[in-house]
């Protein structure tokens, strides 16, 4: 059975529509292992009411950094010209596509490892070179990522775990907002006193009311 190797395809667009292939990469030693990074933030406050209002930030994007080898001694299988894949490397990942004016998208794709992303960083290292001084070996450390559509982001913002600052419309009454958000209109007092509102049933137009994510 043949080694899946990880493969770097460049597009000029996340979608990565066959028809929008700039090129790819493919590497000659697979990475011996890989860094993923998520991060989130979320503030609480106590409420009066003796619930917590969390204000959550929606997550990071991920973020992944590679580490491969390359080589132009023999030793490994596919040998490769250092200089050039370097070139094509950094043309595919790092340097602005010049009819996009922006960098390419990257689908990287390596067993479990699927993901649309752009690189940030390329670093190489040269750690082996001929007796002409030409390199033969690199160690390439790279990082990327993740591209989110910025509408599933919103969309992901839909929902009674985040928290939301809602600017009130004619007719909209506090009960009823609370439905919408929470599924719950019951929620209304609490909504109140996190925004030290007195008058729930007469809220004006343009005002805007902090929905905290709710926890007992």
């Amino acid at each position: 059975m043949a080694v899946e190797l990880l493969t770097i395809k460049a597009y000029k667009s996340p979608s990565c529509s066959s028809s929008e292939l700039v090129g790819d990469f493919t590497v000659q030693l697979n990475p011996t292992d890989y860094k993923k990074n998520w991060k989130t933030e979320s503030v609480g406050a106590k409420l009066v009411s003796g619930l917590t209002a969390v204000t959550v930030k929606p997550p990071e994007p991920e973020e992944i950094t590679l580490n491969f080898t390359l080589d132009d001694t023999g030793a490994i299988p596919g040998n490769s010209n250092i200089d050039s894949s370097i070139k094509n490397l950094k043309s595919l990942c790092i340097d602005v596509n010049s009819s996009t004016h922006t960098t390419n998208s990257l689908k990287l794709t390596w067993g479990a490892l699927q993901l649309i992303c752009k690189m940030t960083q390329l670093n190489v290292e040269y750690t082996l070179f001929d007796s002409d001084g030409y390199p033969i070996r690199a160690v390439v450390t790279a990082d990327f990522i993740q591209y989110v559509d910025l509408g599933q982001k919103l969309a992901k913002l839909n929902s009674p775990d985040m928290s939301h600052l809602i600017e009130v419309k004619e007719g909209d009454n506090l009960p009823l907002m609370c439905e919408n958000i929470y599924g719950d209109s019951s929620f209304y007092l609490q909504v109140a006193s996190a925004n030290d509102i007195i008058d729930f049933r007469n809220l004006i137009p343009g005002q805007q009311i902090f929905f905290p994510r709710l926890e007992k």
